[in-house]
């Protein structure tokens, strides 16, 4: 690292992160639509990701035959990029501060009108405390090591006892309610946008979600990890304006119809 550079790192309070700088645009294939792209430069040597490759977002077949399963979440990933952000010089091992995450992946819906931006704001959101509730999520598991623990006491919680130790359980380690989400506009597109917090975290994720057909949808996630919780104020505000500049990048444009029916049978 050259004096400018490093004069630069220590002014920021951190090196790497999205190069705004330098990026290349990538390219998706979504049936009738070309997606565009500007992905920074990263500080991460990683294996390419597939480019120019033919999404048929609207097929079930398509979907559930690609389609992966994490939480809530059923998606078909189309591309991923990580950037990470670490002290203007590493004096000791793993002294990274977090990493930023971009992911690309198509979502499907049968039960609403994903065209409904309204309906959908509303889906995202209560997805994410659905599950967690439900059989296979966080605080469902939290609550029935309380219920166990409370069977193996001598005097077990009364049932309201029972019922606090739950609620500082979720609130310390669980997921609580999102906050609504919200519409943001970049490039006269509206995108739907809400947050995946933590209380006791300053890790995060943010997703973009628009809309494609009826029952299909683009969704963009920017995960934050954060590594060293008393470093993210000095790269907080760095990755949120590259996620803002990167989601700004995005374009959807239309396919001549040949050119489409060309991909779709190749």
């Amino acid at each position: 690292m050259n004096l400018f550079k490093l004069i630069k790192a220590y002014w920021r309070g951190f090196v790497g992160g999205p190069d705004l700088h330098h990026s290349i645009t990538r390219r998706f294939l979504l049936e009738d639509k070309q997606l565009s792209i500007n992905i920074p430069d990263s500080n991460i040597v990683a294996l390419p990701n597939a480019d120019d490759k033919y999404y048929p977002h609207t097929s079930l077949t398509w979907f559930n035959e690609h389609a992966k399963v994490y939480d809530q979440h059923k998606y078909v990933h189309v591309y991923t990029k990580n950037w990470m952000y670490m002290p203007p010089i590493a004096l000791f091992p793993s002294s990274e501060y977090g990493m930023l995450s971009c992911q690309l992946r198509i979502k499907q819906l049968n039960h609403i009108n994903v065209l409904d931006k309204v309906a959908l704001s509303h889906y995202v959101t209560q997805a994410y405390i659905d599950y967690h509730y439900g059989p296979d999520g966080t605080n469902t598991e939290l609550r029935r090591r309380k219920v166990e623990r409370s069977s193996q006491r001598a005097s077990p919680w009364t049932p309201e006892e029972l019922e606090e130790q739950v609620a500082i359980s979720i609130d310390l380690q669980g997921r609580q309610p999102l906050a609504p989400a919200i519409i943001k506009s970049f490039n006269q597109t509206d995108w739907i946008f809400y947050s995946e917090v933590r209380n006791n975290s300053h890790s995060h994720n943010d997703f973009y979600c628009l809309p494609l057909s009826e029952n299909s949808f683009l969704e963009v996630e920017f995960a934050h990890r954060v590594d060293l919780s008393h470093k993210y104020k000095k790269w907080a505000k760095h990755a949120l304006e590259s996620q803002e500049r990167i989601i700004a990048s995005v374009y959807l444009d239309e396919l001549p119809q040949e050119q489409s029916i060309e991909h779709s049978v190749n």
